[in-house]
């Protein structure tokens, strides 16, 4: 499997930054509560140090409410993960804990305040792309919802098949989330200056 990002990208965002990381022969079955506790340390810290009054003015969560506008992505309608999760924790509403894959990308995107997102290896076909969208591409969301095309133009994680994650790092699909029997994981961490 191979990870391409199409150029166009690099010209809208200049100071973009993409990272990734493989995981390969993970036991995501098993509680850990070392896990467990960076989760805890990363919600706490926020709550405790946050140092915008609203998550989308923070200097690490602002530039993604820039990008999408200047993609014409709604920040309100549509807004980043890591947005998400920092307006979900300033609000005191509770923080799931899923497994331990998640709840260790989870707790480093707290702590970093970046994006990150799992894509379980073995459920993708063919390549991964972060591409835009071509219009023909499905996109069902995690946890329920009906499937629909994809608008052509829009920015999308994507493998040979199916579109992963709208809106760039909006929502992921159901079919590649990491569940307790994911043993291979790609984890894209994407950063904007």
């Amino acid at each position: 499997m191979r990870f391409s990002i199409q150029k166009e990208l690099f010209d809208l965002f200049p100071g973009l930054t993409i990272g990734m990381v493989v995981a390969m022969g993970v036991d995501n079955s098993r509680h850990s509560q070392e896990i467990d506790d960076l989760l805890s340390q990363a919600i706490g810290e926020m709550k405790k140090n946050f140092v915008a009054e609203k998550a989308q003015d923070h200097p690490r969560i602002k530039p993604w409410r820039n990008a999408f506008s200047k993609l014409g992505i709604s920040g309100s309608k549509f807004p980043s993960s890591i947005e998400s999760m920092a307006r979900r924790i300033l609000k005191g509403d509770p923080f799931p804990k899923i497994n331990p894959l998640v709840d260790l990308y989870n707790s480093l995107s707290l702590k970093y305040l970046v994006p990150m997102g799992g894509h379980d290896l073995d459920t993708l076909e063919g390549d991964l792309h972060l591409r835009f969208a071509e219009g023909w591409e499905p996109f069902t969301p995690m946890d329920g919802g009906e499937m629909v095309i994809v608008p052509k133009g829009e920015l999308v994680y994507r493998d040979d098949r199916d579109v992963l994650t709208r809106n760039w790092v909006w929502r992921q699909c159901e079919k590649d989330k990491a569940t307790e029997k994911t043993k291979n994981i790609f984890i894209p961490i994407d950063v904007l200056e």
